[in-house]
């Protein structure tokens, strides 16, 4: 089930991008000194914050009444950015990023966006399929 983040689940939600990119930072070596936040691993409370004030989209998805994943998007210029699309490690390879993304597109569509851009690491294969 997918819900819009209220701002009292912000923490719970960087927890699940710690854990949910945790395995792609250490498995492509990205550091502090490499990539800010170590890949939002290591995101800052107050960027997220301000990230949820400045209009961003957050939205949770929740199952069996766990937090299992999080998406948070932005509108610009009709392109609908995708900043964070994350399952926490017991819940991948369970369809949720996939339904996460599905829902994405629909909110696309649904604000006239003419495209979505999603940045992520080249070298990820499965994450590209």
């Amino acid at each position: 089930m997918i819900r819009p983040v209220k701002k009292e689940d912000l923490h719970t939600c960087l927890e699940i991008m710690a854990l949910g990119y945790e395995n792609i930072a250490a498995q492509f070596g990205m550091t502090e000194d490499n990539c800010p936040y170590r890949g939002r691993t290591r995101l800052p409370y107050c960027v997220l914050e301000e990230e949820y004030n400045g209009g961003c989209l957050m939205y949770k998805y929740v199952h069996g009444g766990e937090l299992a994943g999080f998406l948070s998007m932005r509108e610009e210029e009709h392109k609908m950015h995708l900043n964070d699309i994350v399952i926490l490690p017991a819940y991948q390879n369970n369809g949720f990023g996939s339904r996460l993304m599905q829902f994405a597109k629909e909110e696309a569509q649904r604000r006239n966006c003419t495209s979505i851009v999603l940045g992520m690491v080249h070298d990820n294969i499965p994450l590209r399929n």
